[in-house]
């Protein structure tokens, strides 16, 4: 065998970590990968306890296995080397913690065992904090220098490059027989320098004219490892030194920390990312919140100062905000933690807004370049050539992550290279997403960019150029909306609000461009709308206006548009109000004074939703009247498609339920009817999802439960693949009132929790009173209890549709609409309960008002039977046989109820089809 493989010795075993293989003596032993992968670890750990946790990541990177596995592989491991056998143990299990190797072990370059020896020598320079998060990536590295001999760190400054490379180098430290040299370049001014450093650090005499014939000399020989420490500033010199040593030492290895690549043959890159942060959409607890690193790292450091400091479950959301807009970055956590015991978590969250004021007075005992914020960011915008500092600027601008070609808009030039050359310099991060590559700058350096623009006094005409591109975006995602899915849509352009957001804000301050800020106000809302952003989106309308009428702009166009827009934001974040009726009355009146078939048709559109909201469906008929009109002049398909919807709704309103059903079934079943549609924007709820609610509510009625529950579902799956006012409208106007009707009284509970949530995230006030609505509703027991409208002024439709879940909700207001024909399609329902409301506060003998609770529920069932509605018709058919029996009248009951529920040829399982069958059966 070879004498000069590096090997482990421990007992009687010898294991080859190259060729992965071990043996007893000369003799070759059979060990499966895992648990040779086991092995390795705990042998380059000898001496520690190496987490379970962390044993599993290494051993099992791309798979989620429990702690049981591991110990059956940690059991075939152990039986291998006999581990116990005559009282000669090697691994030990730390109950609660992990497992360690006990054994005397050695690494030589030997084949054959000896005495153990001592640790190779080296020069590391002590870690004075513990390292957070970077366990699996060294161990990676780890097992990467098993086969590579030239690995670059990189990374932005203060991501912790040198932490994780002096963990590296004593992780592996054993395997190198002649030890590792620790060379840290940043104090250098001159790249010629960078020789000499190596052969002080190694303690050698070289000329200081040609010192590489005497370093390669002295390592010509040795197996070592080179560490090669803030390579950024003499970067070339950097890697023409490593170049000559691994071409002139063979049995050396070079590990490098730069902040970009060293750009030479063999130079493996590790890109380190940020420590890892909580999801933005969520918030977990304490515990929870203690598993992502950047947090971890926060708390630590934050307990370091004040040693009463505790993570509660309130400060959570604030701690999460503090590391996220620090990017995860450890010096920026680091030295914001440093503060906390002086402005305590929650105001140096407010402080942040300043943190190149706030992150300083770092520890004395580290780098200079490492006690600022702005320090670290200075070092490296130092390097830059002035080419790479203003295309850095102008990067500034973005708030979000942008492409190459929007880089090239606002520069105002190409700026391919240049980017390239700041994303290999790590002051630009890149990403795919949608086959597509992104480029994006970590907060921390934007702000510094920032900075540095408004200084070089460039700041408005980059930021006119990043308008003036980001509307022109905005015109081409609401274009695209009608073409793409909404998944494919969403991932492509929602990380553009950022940046349409600066510029509205950009435009309406001090740059006083208002016509500017009112193009892009109403460019971007397809966005707004399509993300679920109403209250605000409503906040900015409202803005555009102020600033129409601040500076005379005459553009009755966008006047108009911009309140359509308020009208429809208006409903949905406030209700059904006198500020809407009066938005879309402007509107329209506007539109109406144009020859533009568009925005008349948008106009149309948001008066049918206004008198649809008002639950007056006279006026919303003439409104779709006229929209027809419009189709026939302008021959869209889409229009008639959108009409159609809206003739759908208008007919189940009305109490037409069988042609509405066959409405909404055309347009789904058209092949036209299934992208986005134009108008889509007008209606704001996704068609899709409305129809098949609407759809869902005439099932019912018709006598189908089981398919309107179907539909109901599918309403509520779409709804959560569009914008918030989607999924409000399926389970709203739809899932909610069908699982009621249908008595799934959990899946209900389930959807109206959801619209809750839903409602509250995204401020939607008009959703919230329905959810109040029906949350009272599923709270109140069986007892006649007193139901409160849970907005000041109860509205229509709301009151049309409580009205049939509860005797309570059919009161007199709710009566009232039914008998003067404002709500048909319920008309049957509230009739019947109410009548039930009498019933129950009659005395037994009260013959008169039996009488008048009879009649009552006659005419129920007349209206239900005239408009053709299974639905209603059985439940009054089974409360006036109810009445019947009660009378002594059971033949007459059976003969009524008996018919009507012979019809059910589904929903068996429904709780109005169960009532008439237990109530025919008493009455047999």
């Amino acid at each position: 065998m070879n004498s000069s493989i590096p090997a482990f010795v421990f007992g009687p075993f010898r294991l080859l970590p190259l060729e992965r293989l071990l043996f007893d003596g000369e003799r070759a032993l059979r060990l499966g990968s895992r648990a040779m992968d086991l092995l390795l670890a705990l042998l380059e750990r000898a001496g520690e306890v190496v987490d379970k946790n962390e044993l599993l990541a290494i051993v099992w990177p791309h798979a989620v296995v429990d702690d049981a596995t591991l110990r059956v592989h940690l059991a075939a491991l152990r039986k291998v080397l006999g581990d116990g056998r005559d009282g000669q143990r090697y691994i030990t299990t730390i109950p609660g913690r992990g497992y360690g190797f006990l054994a005397p072990l050695s690494y030589t370059g030997q084949a054959a065992a000896g005495p153990a020896t001592p640790e190779p020598r080296h020069n590391l320079p002590v870690l004075l904090t513990r390292m957070v998060g970077r366990g699996e990536t060294v161990q990676a590295m780890a097992n990467q220098l098993l086969q590579l001999r030239l690995l670059c760190i990189v990374g932005p400054g203060g991501i912790g490059k040198t932490t994780v490379a002096v963990a590296l180098a004593t992780r592996v430290l054993r395997r190198y027989a002649d030890g590792v040299c620790f060379v840290d370049l940043a104090p250098l001014g001159e790249g010629r320098l960078v020789p000499l450093a190596l052969a002080t650090a190694l303690g050698v005499a070289v000329p200081a004219g040609d010192s590489m014939p005497g370093l390669l000399a002295y390592l010509r020989q040795r197996h070592m490892l080179i560490v090669l420490d803030n390579c950024e500033h003499v970067i070339g010199a950097a890697a023409a030194l490593a170049d000559a040593l691994l071409k002139g030492a063979p049995q050396l290895h070079v590990l490098a920390t730069s902040r970009e690549p060293l750009r030479i043959t063999s130079e493996h890159l590790q890109r380190l990312p940020a420590l890892g942060l909580p999801p933005a959409d969520v918030v977990p607890d304490a515990q929870a919140a203690r598993h992502f690193a950047a947090v971890q790292l926060f708390c630590e450091r934050c307990a370091a100062v004040d040693d009463s400091f505790v993570l509660a479950d309130d400060d959570v959301p604030v701690v999460a905000e503090i590391c996220r807009r620090l990017d995860g970055i450890p010096l920026a956590l680091e030295l914001a933690a440093g503060r906390s015991g002086h402005f305590g978590i929650h105001e140096l969250r407010r402080q942040l807004d300043d943190r190149f004021r706030l992150l300083t007075r770092g520890p004395r005992n580290v780098p200079l370049r490492h006690q600022t914020l702005r320090a670290t960011l200075d070092w490296s915008y130092g390097l830059l050539d002035a080419e790479e500092r203003e295309v850095l600027q102008v990067l500034s601008a973005f708030s979000s992550r942008f492409r190459m070609q929007s880089a090239t808009a606002v520069a105002g030039r190409d700026v391919f290279d240049t980017v390239a050359d700041l994303a290999a310099k790590s002051l630009v991060s890149i990403e795919f997403c949608c086959e597509h590559v992104y480029y994006r700058l970590l907060e921390t350096t934007r702000a510094y960019a920032a900075t540095q623009l408004q200084a070089g006094g460039q700041g408005d005409a980059v930021f006119l150029r990043h308008a003036r591109h980001c509307l022109a975006l905005a015109e081409r995602v609401a274009a695209d909306w009608e073409r793409m899915s909404f998944a494919s849509w969403s991932a492509c352009y929602g990380r553009h609000v950022d940046d349409l957001r600066a510029a509205i804000d950009w435009a309406f301050g001090d740059a006083a461009d208002a016509a500017l800020g009112i193009a892009l106000t109403l460019a971007a809302q397809t966005l707004f709308y399509q993300l679920s952003l109403m209250d605000e989106y409503r906040v900015r309308v409202e803005r555009a206006l102020e600033q129409l009428a601040l500076h005379a702009i005459d553009d009755r166009d966008s006047e108009m548009q911009l309140h359509a827009s308020l009208a429809h934001l208006l409903m949905h974040t406030q209700g059904v109000t006198g500020a809407m009726l009066l938005s879309f009355r402007h509107g329209y009146a506007l539109a109406m004074q144009t020859d533009s078939t568009a925005r008349r048709a948008e106009a149309i559109c948001g008066m049918w939703i206004c008198s649809m909201a008002l639950a007056d469906f006279t006026g919303a008929g003439a409104y779709v009247a006229q929209f027809g009109a419009l189709c026939q002049a302008s021959g869209s398909t889409a229009m008639q498609l959108v009409q159609a919807r809206m003739r759908s709704a208008g007919e189940h309103l009305q109490g037409r339920h069988g042609e509405s059903a066959a409405l909404a079934r055309m347009v789904l079943a058209h092949p036209d009817g299934a992208g986005q549609l134009t108008l889509n924007n007008a209606l704001l709820a996704d068609h899709q999802v409305c129809l098949r609610g609407n759809l869902s509510r005439c099932l019912w009625l018709l006598g189908r439960p089981d398919e309107a529950l179907h539909i109901a579902r599918e309403a509520v799956m779409l709804g959560f693949e569009h914008n918030g006012a989607s999924l409000c409208v399926a389970l709203a106007f739809s899932a909610i009132p069908v699982a009621l009707w249908c008595g799934e009284h959990g899946l209900a509970r389930a959807w109206n929790c959801l619209l809750r949530e839903h409602a509250a995230r995204y401020g939607l006030l008009y959703w919230s009173a329905w959810g109040a609505g029906y949350q009272q509703l599923l709270d109140m027991d069986e007892r006649l209890g007193e139901f409160c409208w849970p907005t000041v002024r109860s509205w229509p439709m709301q009151i049309d549709v409580m009205a049939t879940l509860h005797d309570a909700a059919a009161d007199t207001q709710a009566v009232r609409r039914a008998r003067t024909g404002q709500a048909p399609w319920s008309m049957p329902e509230v009739l019947r309960r109410a009548a039930h409301r009498q019933w129950r506060t009659l005395e037994e003998d009260d013959q008169a008002g039996l009488a008048q609770v009879a009649a009552q529920l006659q005419e129920a069932l007349a209206l239900a039977r005239e408009q053709g509605v299974p639905g209603w018709e059985l439940r009054c058919a089974t409360s006036l046989a109810t009445l019947l029996h009660a009378q002594g009248r059971s033949a007459e009951a059976r003969a009524l109820l008996a018919p009507v529920h012979a019809c059910f040829e589904q929903g068996q399982g429904s709780t109005d089809v169960m009532a008439a069958a237990q109530l025919l059966a008493r009455l047999t």
